[in-house]
């Protein structure tokens, strides 16, 4: 499958000691556990609390493991494409002062580019291998899964086989990585506001009313029960309807943050796969609110 291919190879590119499918077991063996030991704890203690917490719990647990490995991969990636600039300007620097190409690859590899340097470290060792430089800059845009790397390889190479001066087109590529990590600084400060208002109808809001319903209509039906005149039957349908009910508004709060998730990753990253990064802490937020509420007004109405 595409989707294990290329998680496959951010575990590879961050040297995770793990094989894929084994971290793959682990997360979902730790994911398992831990929506059975949720489940248990609320069946031996008689809590008022759908099983289906236990699956969010269970899943919350695997999709922070899966995810680790791949959030450290993409701060690899902005970690390379923020020294990108200063490296392909020293490069520049050094071609116009007369030095190889190789010889300015060097003094990258051993700059404090942190990835970069690990990574122009090891095309040097391919050119010293005897690969020809367009084969050394595509095998760095190959290692590197960035679409910002690829382009500016791609540029390069074309630039070379047209004759144009590296140093000179290296400088060039060097402003415009600079424009563009500028103007994507730009796009996540212009829609911090968007942000915070998703995240607080879809993590706060919704589940703080949902709660609140969900309790006020457990009150009405046990306030009926013992109040009113109606058969057991009649008692017991009224039960499972209520639980139903609620057990959609759980539901409804669990897509409800796995949309929210992935509009967030797209405006602020312009990639869904980092929905996986702000998932779990809302699906946590979203149910501790919403079982706050329940408790609250579950409370407040016992003393009436």
């Amino acid at each position: 499958m595409p989707l294990l291919k290329k998680y496959n190879e951010y575990l590879l590119s961050i040297n995770w000691k793990f094989p894929m499918m084994l971290w793959i077991l682990i997360a979902f063996a730790a994911g398992a556990g831990a929506a059975l030991f949720s489940y248990s704890t609320i069946a031996l203690m008689a809590m008022e609390i759908s099983p289906l917490l236990s699956l969010v719990i269970g899943f919350v647990v695997f999709d922070v493991i899966i995810s680790y490995p791949y959030l450290l991969a993409m701060k690899r990636i902005a970690v390379i494409e923020e020294n990108l600039p200063d490296a392909f300007k020293q490069i520049g620097d050094t071609l116009k002062a007369g030095g190889t190409f190789e010889y300015a690859l060097r003094g990258v590899s051993t700059a404090e580019y942190g990835a970069l340097s690990e990574e122009i470290d090891d095309m040097l060792r391919r050119l010293q291998e005897g690969e020809n430089l367009e084969n050394s800059l595509k095998g760095f845009a190959q290692d590197v899964d960035s679409k910002l790397v690829k382009r500016s390889v791609n540029i390069i190479i074309d630039s070379v086989k047209s004759g144009a001066g590296l140093a000179d087109v290296l400088d060039k590529i060097a402003d415009d990585i600079r424009a563009l990590y500028r103007i994507d600084q730009e796009r996540k400060s212009g829609t911090i506001m968007q942000v915070l208002f998703l995240v607080t109808a879809s993590a706060l809001v919704a589940p703080l009313i949902l709660g609140m319903v969900s309790a006020i209509l457990s009150f009405l039906i046990q306030a009926v029960a013992t109040g009113a005149d109606i058969s057991k039957k009649l008692l017991l349908e009224a039960i499972a309807t209520k639980n139903l009910i609620v057990t959609l508004m759980q539901a409804y709060v669990f897509i409800e943050v796995v949309a929210t998730s992935a509009m967030i990753a797209i405006m602020r990253e312009g990639k869904v796969t980092k929905a996986l990064i702000f998932m779990p802490i809302l699906l946590l937020i979203a149910y501790i609110v919403y079982y706050l509420a329940v408790y609250a007004v579950t409370a407040m109405l016992g003393e009436l």
